[in-house]
């Protein structure tokens, strides 16, 4: 079976990604002056059965209705919700099922006619379903890669910033792109958003964004901070930051015991990082002593952080500089404290401020840390 160029399934949960991608091909296959006759748009998000079918149904009749005057139609089935797989719509039913394969196979058996376009935004797609190797046998499949862990958001945001930036004509400072991702967040339509305010900021006089103006401009992305930022708060040592951004989180089922894993975690990692440097395995600046002995190499790999554990660079850099800004023994202290937090809120009464406490009695700096590693 032939794949055919005039029908595109995208799929991603980041829907600025998905739209644009989408919005590129009805940029190429409708002009301009046309787009409010030849252009149908088809509502995806559906929250139950009945209305799940019935947008099945209003994108079927769409497409099976050829350009009235216009040269060209394109059909838009936006932000569809409910392929298989689930997403914001739920778990399909087997009606919405049934109707979904009778949907793929009509196109695999009707091919559209060359004046006709057909795009489809999905937020989920399970890839071993029928419906999903239907649609792959015959039609343009994009696919826009999830991540789970805010680490990963982190650093897939990160690698997308200098494709975005360059659209508003905008270079980073060494480190102020990690900052800027940092502050604003991983959803690519803030970024974007967060990216035209900071030119309208800088105006015409220059087109490097620094760290100061990411301090005086950029917004904290989204409307709850995600728990990185307060390790991040943590790690910087900052009790204003870290009482504000743990507010947005307080009073919620469960945060206290969630709140001291994550911190718990943190202080192991960071203790890892801190013998590595204190020991001359790894530098400053995050990269590996040239001289590393290969059993050392292979414990640091099993402990997740060595040569070829797969860290990448920008990871590395900002974990030492994490771990630089304690003392071996204020790590191992924290970690116990937090062991012993969370011990006592899982077998008694204690409420969640008890984590609060102990972090605010961890964070402030102490006369005793050292910033700095025996050697380099």
């Amino acid at each position: 079976m032939s794949i055919q160029a005039n029908i595109h399934l995208i799929v991603g949960e980041d829907d600025y990604l998905a739209e644009t991608a989408a919005r590129r091909i009805i940029d190429a296959a409708v002009p301009a002056q046309l787009r409010g006759s030849a252009l149908e748009t088809v509502d995806g998000d559906a929250g139950n059965e009945e209305a799940q079918l019935a947008s099945i149904r209003s994108c079927q009749a769409s497409i099976s209705t050829p350009p009235f005057l216009d040269p060209v139609k394109l059909t838009w089935w936006k932000g569809v919700t409910f392929l298989p797989g689930g997403g914001r719509g739920g778990k399909t039913t087997e009606a919405v099922g049934t109707a979904l394969k009778r949907f793929a196979e009509n196109l695999a058996e009707n091919p559209l006619p060359s004046n006709q376009t057909l795009v489809i935004t999905a937020v989920k797609l399970l890839k071993t379903s029928l419906f999903a190797k239907t649609f792959k046998s015959f039609a343009q499949v994009v696919e826009f890669a999830s991540a789970g862990k805010s680490g990963q958001r982190q650093e897939m945001a990160l690698s997308r910033l200098p494709e975005l930036a360059a659209a508003e004509h905008l270079t980073f400072a060494p480190g102020a792109d990690a900052a800027f991702i940092s502050k604003v967040g991983c959803d690519t339509r803030i970024i974007v958003s967060e990216l035209a305010k900071m030119r309208t900021y800088l105006g015409t006089s220059r087109n490097e964004v620094t760290q100061d103006d990411i301090a005086e401009v950029a917004s904290v992305g989204g409307e709850e901070p995600e728990l990185w930022e307060i390790t991040d708060a943590i790690a910087q040592r900052n009790p204003a930051r870290f009482i504000a951004t743990l507010s947005h989180f307080e009073g919620k089922s469960g945060f206290g015991i969630l709140m001291a894993t994550v911190a718990e975690k943190f202080f192991r990692e960071l203790i890892v990082y801190r013998d590595a440097l204190d020991n001359g395995w790894l530098t400053p600046y995050g990269t590996w002593a040239r001289d590393l002995p290969p059993n050392v190499a292979a414990d640091l790999d099993a402990a997740g952080i060595g040569p070829t554990a797969g860290k990448s660079p920008w990871m590395m850099k900002k974990s030492v500089a994490n771990a630089r800004q304690f003392s071996m023994r204020e790590l191992r202290v924290a970690r116990y404290r937090m062991m012993q937090v969370r011990e006592n809120l899982v077998t008694s009464s204690a409420d969640d401020g008890t984590v609060a406490s102990e972090l605010l009695r961890i964070i402030p700096r102490s006369r005793q840390a050292s910033r700095s590693p025996k050697r380099a």
